[in-house]
Formats: C-alpha cells, structure tokens, sequence
C-alpha cells in the first residue's frame, strides 16, 4: 500500500523503484528492519539461525535478487546544446 509514496519518496532521490521490486523486497526488508528494531519474529530468528532453515534463507535471497533486479538509477538531465 505504500509503495506508491516510497516510489515517489526515491525518485527525489534519483532511484527509480517500480511498484512489482516493492512486492518483493517486503519480506527482506522485513527482515532488516525487525533486526534493526531488535524486535526478533519466528521469522527473523529461523533466517539468522545458521544450521537450519535453508529454504527460507534461498527464499529470502531470491526475493532480494527480483526485488533488487529492476532498480535504477535516474540520471540528470544534462543541458542541451542549441
């Protein structure tokens, strides 16, 4: 719902994010923030667990190679000539 604004918020930025890279960089971002927060879901504790849990963390990764896929960076406008 908020990636309409967040677009918006990163092409102030020169990033341009299409709405579908939101969709998946969700769960990793999820992730990072609950992290950040210190506030540890099942789900964060199973992907920083490292002897189990591998089909989640290749989920994860994979979600992050989509979303992170379509990025751009905008460039500036140069002058043109006349």
């Amino acid at each position: 719902m908020l990636s309409p604004l967040l677009s918006k918020i990163f092409r102030k930025f020169r990033v341009d994010i299409p709405k579908l890279n939101w969709l998946f960089l969700t769960l990793p971002i999820s992730i990072v923030v609950h992290l950040l927060v210190g506030q540890i879901t099942p789900m964060t504790k199973a992907f920083i667990d490292i002897n189990d849990h591998y089909i989640l963390k290749a989920i994860i990764l994979i979600l992050l190679f989509f979303g992170i896929r379509g990025i751009k960076i905008i460039k500036k406008n140069s002058p043109r000539k006349v």
